[in-house]
């Protein structure tokens, strides 16, 4: 995984929660992917290869959500990770995923 080397210290403090979410959801984060700032929104985010979703946090606070994004037109969906198991996020991320191809 790939840390973008420009963030300033509160994005990295945010990447450093990001991190430790990746951690209790039981990600592993040893694949491709990258740590970021979106530049359209300033949220920071943690995507990984691996996984069907992406994790980011918010530019105006520190609550972590997961994003799944539809391949055929853009569109996104938006899940907030507390409390909920890596399975539970694949499910819902796959679920929109075949959703989106019976579309």
């Amino acid at each position: 995984m790939n840390i973008n080397e420009n963030l300033c210290s509160n994005e990295l403090r945010k990447a450093a929660l990001l991190i430790t979410e990746a951690s209790r959801l039981g990600m592993n984060i040893s694949g491709y992917g990258e740590i970021g700032v979106n530049q359209s929104n300033g949220n920071v985010y943690l995507w990984l290869e691996d996984y069907p979703f992406c994790l980011f946090i918010d530019l105006g606070d520190d609550e972590i959500q997961a994003c799944w994004s539809n391949s055929y037109n853009g569109e996104e969906e938006f899940i907030d990770t507390a409390g909920l198991s890596l399975d539970l996020l694949n499910d819902w991320a796959y679920t929109l995923n075949e959703e989106s191809e019976a579309a």
